[in-house]
């Protein structure tokens, strides 16, 4: 009988707000979203190598027409 006994608790606290954990629980969501994308987006920078432009763009000009990188 001793360990069915339930201890009422000694201060009242108010239940919590339904409405702040339906806006924490919408902050947490885009919080999770927003590092997934950011997540995605890295993911593709780094496998496409982008971010820096072509390598090989500043050069062309130089490899096509020699005469006009003679020229400078």
């Amino acid at each position: 009988m001793a360990e069915d006994y339930v201890r009422p608790p000694i201060l009242a606290v108010e239940p919590p707000s339904r409405r702040a954990a339906v806006w924490r629980f919408r902050a947490v969501m885009l919080l999770i979203g927003l590092i997934l994308a950011a997540g995605v987006v890295l993911a593709i920078r780094a496998i496409t190598g982008g971010g820096e432009g072509g390598a090989s763009v500043g050069a062309l000009p130089a490899l096509t027409s020699p005469g006009h990188a003679a020229a400078r």
